[in-house]
């Protein structure tokens, strides 16, 4: 005969009166059994449960149909939450979110990019920070997600490989143990992705996100799960050679996608072209809302490269949906209808029908899905 595993039914159960809650402005215990096909007994004794724990409470006495009144219930979205972390070549980011996905504060710290070890002490010292500053103790943190960009072992919460933060074989996860949360730790076009995904997951279960920032990077999510290859090291599409013995590459080779698409290549294309020398992308952003001519030159070079290395995707992998995001968004915005019509030319695979080529409404996607790893982890 099996043996009934009730710890984990009542565990599953919890859960799903909790997603519902968070569905829900105000909901009855008699609606929650009958939503959810669970006794009244049981839907009792959780909701109980989850009063003394502060994650439930009373709203308000419900008019009464004869019997006794019954009351309307909530869920209390600030008794726990959920924290992101972004390391990137030139900045520490955080982001803290509630059980309703609502951001209660975002911060960015800028950093001279002098070794891992200096990173990490930015990030714990601002983590320490944030809660302290809007009253949050630590057990009510439900987990530590981080964004990395470069090749994570995300089972060992280990930095296999980060080139732009000059890291090899560095255990991350144990640097965050001290804080006694769940610690996860992944590849930041992984997080986008997984962040698109998330939203859209009522439509779709097979997604590809191109992250562009210092590098090119690659999210891939195959039937609703992140795919990371037999070595954790799928999705690197910017070292994908399209050039023999190309423009040298930040990874010691040459020719890579990434020696041509990323936000650095951008800007070196616009100081060849252009009088005006800069070398920060919000301020070619901010030239190119301005009608500098120089802008619009090299983003056309640009868009016909990476377009082709979009197209070259799709034929690949056949997704019936990429998302474009990064530090680039606005520029990826206003130029989405030329960059679609490069990927779609001549390719005899994929088209407007079948495929769809989108960008991000949220630029930080990598560091809101970090926050939302530990947040899923607790609701599924």
């Amino acid at each position: 005969m099996m043996e009934v595993n009730h710890s984990k039914i009542k565990e599953t159960n919890r859960k799903k009166i909790i997603k519902l809650l968070l569905e829900k402005d105000e909901i009855t215990k008699l609606d929650i059994s009958r939503s959810l096909d669970i006794s009244i007994t049981t839907v009792s004794t959780n909701i109980s449960e989850l009063k003394d724990e502060g994650i439930v409470s009373d709203v308000r006495s419900l008019k009464s149909t004869g019997g006794r009144k019954a009351m309307a219930l909530k869920i209390n979205e600030n008794c726990r939450f959920a924290l992101g972390i972004a390391l990137t070549p030139r900045h520490v980011k955080l982001s803290l979110i509630n059980l309703k996905k609502e951001i209660i504060e975002d911060i960015k710290i800028r950093h001279n990019n002098d070794g891992i070890e200096s990173i990490v002490a930015i990030a714990k010292e601002n983590l320490r920070e944030i809660l302290k500053k809007n009253d949050i103790s630590i057990d009510k943190l439900l987990g530590i997600g981080i964004s990395i960009p470069g090749t994570v072992d995300s089972e060992e919460g280990i930095i296999k490989n980060c080139y732009l933060l000059g890291v090899e074989n560095y255990n991350l996860k144990e640097s965050f143990e001290e804080f006694n949360v769940p610690i996860f730790i992944d590849n930041e076009a992984n997080l986008s992705a997984y962040y698109e995904f998330l939203n859209k997951k009522h439509i779709l279960s097979n997604l590809l996100y191109v992250s562009i920032t210092d590098g090119l990077g690659l999210g891939i999510i195959i039937d609703g799960k992140i795919y990371r290859g037999s070595n954790n090291a799928a999705g690197e599409m910017g070292h994908i050679k399209i050039a023999i013995d190309g423009k040298p590459c930040k990874c010691g080779s040459k020719g890579c996608l990434e020696a041509y698409t990323s936000t650095n290549e951008l800007l070196e294309e616009y100081n060849k072209i252009s009088n005006y020398k800069i070398d920060d992308i919000d301020e070619f952003i901010s030239l190119f809302e301005n009608g500098d001519k120089a802008t619009h030159e090299a983003l056309e070079k640009y868009f016909n490269i990476l377009g082709i290395g979009i197209s070259n995707l799709t034929m690949l992998l056949d997704p019936s949906c990429v998302v474009l995001g990064g530090d680039i968004n606005i520029l990826l915005k206003e130029n989405i209808a030329y960059l679609r019509n490069i990927v779609y030319k001549d390719n005899l695979f994929t088209n407007e029908e079948n495929c769809k080529i989108d960008v991000t409404e949220f630029k930080g996607s990598y560091l809101v899905g970090a926050a939302m790893v530990p947040l899923e982890a607790f609701l599924n």
